[in-house]
């Protein structure tokens, strides 16, 4: 059997959680990655997962960048006077030993001007900064809708 590029890079990082470690071991551990495949003619696509900090503190996601877009954004769907809109955000805090979704309609990236093409199938780097110091780069699969999880 042959397995093309973009699903064995998938496999592989679907077979394990990618977590971001410090000197006293894990610290996030991070799972259901995926990316929104744009529209034809659309420059923008969004980003999803959540986020699980395995630690006794409150930690805070400081930056996301991607080598695959020219810039990432974190933004955040709100509803105001029945309206939604999206607003930046610069920082996103993760409680103590829980978990923050990024999802359609909630938290979210925003990846501005991807660098080729991607369609379904492809893979994006994603790399995550935390306020402790830790950096996580993960690996993200573009989809036309999101996974069932």
């Amino acid at each position: 059997m042959v397995i093309q590029r973009p699903l064995l890079a998938f496999m592989l990082a679907a077979s394990f959680l990618p977590a971001a470690v410090s000197a006293d071991g894990p610290t996030v551990r991070v799972h259901h990655v995926w990316v929104r495949e744009a529209p034809p003619g659309v420059d923008v696509m969004g980003g999803y997962f959540v986020l699980e900090n395995l630690t006794e503190n409150a930690l805070t996601l400081t930056d996301v960048s991607s080598p695959d877009f020219a810039s990432v954004m974190m933004h955040e769907s709100v509803v105001k006077d029945g309206q939604e809109s999206m607003q930046e955000v610069a920082r996103i805090d993760i409680p103590a030993r829980g978990s923050v979704e990024f999802k359609p309609g909630g938290y979210h990236l925003m990846l501005m001007q991807p660098k080729k093409n991607l369609f379904s199938g492809d893979m994006v780097t994603l790399m995550l900064k935390f306020s402790d110091g830790s950096e996580l780069a993960i690996m993200a699969n573009v989809r036309r809708e999101a996974p069932a999880h």
